[in-house]
């Protein structure tokens, strides 16, 4: 990975998590079977990697490039906006299900979510010009959202059923079929976009000497970063169905290393190469 695109890797994934995670924890609220202390915690947790987004946002001095890799900057003020209205709806779903006003939180939780909606079509709109078009990037960074988002809520919410074991199971069940489905998406994208020529190639002060499908990393991201995740994701699902809900969450926690590890891989890539995976 180019050194300077450590910065923008970082935002791109605290970005992550931060929505994806809300979007998965209002989902499971509106869906019921999960506890007010659960999405009190997740609502917190929430806030604080917005904040950590905002902190690393606000670190950067956007150019033209990031070393060869061209983006547009001119989305970024619009994202970083709305990636406030995110953290600060965050904190609102928090104190409302601390006060036990559950609709109030959750209308902040929808507001929030439509707001990460908006900060994901705008971080798109900035990495898109090497990629082979707009839906490139968006996809890849939609599926990567949705992934981040359900890997670490399942995680969480196993840790419930250690402490209340008459919890029903479906929940996790649901949240594993969640992460899942994410991956799916992620494995379509990573075809479409190896498949199709981008605009341009990034071209680094420090150019990786292999093409792409010579590049271990590539293979790295894909074993470590999806085929990994999905088996335990599946694992995982099926001991919901037999209740072995401690099993599950130790698979679940392995899942989100490698998760993180494949969307680090992912970025990596996308700056070295303009294909988002």
């Amino acid at each position: 990975m180019n050194v300077e695109a450590l910065p923008y890797t970082l935002l791109i994934i605290l970005a992550e998590l931060t929505i994806g995670s809300l979007w998965v924890t209002l989902a499971s609220d509106l869906r019921g079977g999960v506890t007010r202390g659960f999405v009190l915690t997740m609502a917190l947790c929430i806030a604080i990697a917005g904040i950590l987004a905002l902190w690393t946002a606000s670190s950067l001095s956007l150019g033209p490039d990031v070393d060869g890799y061209r983006i547009d900057p001119d989305p970024f003020p619009r994202f970083r906006q709305a990636l406030l209205v995110v953290t600060i709806a965050s904190g609102v779903y928090m104190f409302a299900v601390f006060m036990g006003w559950d609709p109030i939180g959750r209308i902040a939780g929808i507001f929030g979510s439509l707001a990460g909606l908006a900060a994901i079509v705008l971080l798109s709109i900035m990495f898109a010009p090497p990629t082979w078009g707009y839906p490139a990037i968006f996809l890849g960074l939609f599926a990567g959202t949705l992934a981040l988002g359900a890997v670490s809520v399942a995680m969480t919410w196993g840790h419930w059923y250690l402490t209340e074991g008459a919890l029903p199971a479906w929940p996790l069940r649901d949240l594993c079929l969640i992460l899942l489905g994410a991956h799916a998406l992620q494995l379509i994208v990573l075809a479409v976009n190896l498949a199709v020529p981008v605009r341009e190639v990034p071209l680094p002060a420090n150019p990786v000497d292999v093409g792409l499908f010579a590049n271990p990393v590539l293979y790295l991201r894909i074993g470590v970063g999806l085929v990994f995740p999905i088996i335990l994701a599946y694992l995982a699902y099926r001991t919901t169905r037999i209740r072995a809900m401690q099993s599950a969450t130790g698979l679940l926690y392995i899942a989100m290393g490698a998760v993180f590890v494949g969307e680090v891989l992912a970025k990596g890539l996308m700056f070295l190469t303009g294909r988002p995976t």
